[in-house]
């Protein structure tokens, strides 16, 4: 086991959490996860999205700079996956102040606040808090010997005398070499729905807007007929949104992206609605962010009307109202029968615990897709969608250890 200070590209400071075959890279910027690998054979296989106009000078940030190329500071450093609070979409003011792109999370550095090592886990401790803000954040993160998992607690604590709304995300984000044309998205939802007109895919989605559906084998094309959207495609010129409810009964809730020809799978999990505690956050909500090339502007094009060079897929878990803020979530209290927002009370402390594991898999258990995800003691048991066709992999999957860590 290996934890370590390090240095990410940009000359980012960063903890390095490593076992003999799984290792993370967090970033104090932003709280961003460039790297999420998995050793298969002698090479490591990194899962997450390396945008290739994230910043890689030592630059700070300066919007006279840098804005007209990269708009916002999250785009300056975005990589990976990063917590999201109290803002799920676009910057917008809040109560008379301004809330970045995806909160505050996402928009400051976080402070080390130590290494730990255990004999079979080694972790780190952070915090975030935002002047003149009424909430604070702790977060932990914990890898543990022999799994392939990457444990985060996420604790909001409101220090004001009033009530305060928020809205909370994972923004897990997975690109090249792990995702290619022919991964397959599974996950236990049986409702789908397309953000309607007025977001950011108004101009860039193949789908029609406001769409619903019980499968994303079967979503509605703007265009005329339906399209399968849970097989990546490659690129398309198209960047869709998709949302999908997790079901109020699942005591789980789960996420995967199978990559069928390298035997890959990078699943999510927390918590489901049906086993929450009274101190837990919730997450009701999976959004499918499918970049195949639908931004043809800065950054993600070298000029406005060129190629978008981004192929990455969105695989985010999140109580909000679509990605659209929290302003909206507020307006819009109810999405699929889900709250799309949660309250904190004057003093009140909640905390979300989430799983993010990268594996390989062998022969054809998980060839057609997983079918479903459950808890075991000491470990998850993946069903493939195939006669007979399971796996399981070694992983808390209640995160008892990440729990006696956290007591914020």
């Amino acid at each position: 086991m290996k934890i370590e200070k390090t240095y990410d590209i940009g000359d980012r400071e960063s903890v390095l959490l490593e076992n003999d075959s799984f290792r993370v890279l967090i970033n104090q910027e932003k709280g961003m996860v460039p790297e999420l690998c998995s050793r298969k054979g002698k090479a490591w296989i990194n899962a997450h999205w390396q945008p290739w106009f994230r910043n890689t000078s030592s630059d700070k940030w300066i919007a006279e700079k840098h804005e007209a190329y990269w708009k916002v500071p999250l785009l300056f450093d975005i990589a990976g996956n990063f917590p999201c609070c109290p803002n799920f979409g676009p910057g917008h003011s809040w109560k008379g102040s301004e809330l970045p792109p995806h909160g505050f999370t996402s928009s400051m550095p976080w402070k080390n606040q130590g290494l730990r090592k255990e004999k079979g886990s080694v972790s780190v401790q952070w915090e975030l808090s935002p002047e003149n803000q009424a909430l604070t954040f702790k977060k932990v993160d914990m890898i543990r010997a022999h799994e392939n998992v990457h444990y985060t607690s996420l604790a909001v604590s409101n220090r004001s005398d009033s009530e305060e709304e928020l809205n909370i995300g994972w923004h897990n984000t997975v690109g090249a070499p792990f995702l290619e044309s022919g991964c397959l998205i599974n996950n236990n939802s049986n409702e789908f729905m397309v953000p309607p007109l007025g977001t950011e895919f108004d101009n860039t989605s193949q789908l029609q807007p406001g769409s619903t559906s019980s499968s994303l084998k079967s979503m509605a094309l703007r265009a005329g007929g339906t399209v399968d959207m849970s097989r990546v495609p490659g690129v398309t010129g198209y960047t869709d949104f998709i949302t999908a409810k997790v079901p109020s009964d699942s005591p789980l809730g789960w996420s995967a992206v199978v990559n069928t020809r390298q035997k890959l799978v990078y699943l999510s999990w927390f918590t489901g609605p049906a086993k929450l505690g009274k101190s837990e956050i919730p997450l009701f909500f999976y959004n499918y962010w499918m970049n195949y090339g639908g931004r043809p502007f800065q950054p993600w094009a070298a000029q406005d009307g060129g190629c978008d060079r981004s192929f990455c897929l969105g695989s985010e878990n999140s109580v909000s109202y679509f990605a659209n803020g929290l302003e909206e979530s507020v307006k819009n209290p109810s999405l699929m029968g889900h709250p799309t927002h949660i309250v904190l009370h004057p003093g009140e402390t909640r905390v979300l615990n989430y799983g993010t594991a990268f594996f390989s898999y062998t022969g054809d258990a998980l060839d057609l897709g997983i079918s479903r995800v459950e808890q075991n003691e000491d470990r998850l048991m993946i069903y493939g969608e195939g006669k007979d066709s399971s796996m399981s992999i070694m992983a808390q999957s209640r995160f008892e250890e990440l729990k006696e860590l956290s007591q914020f």
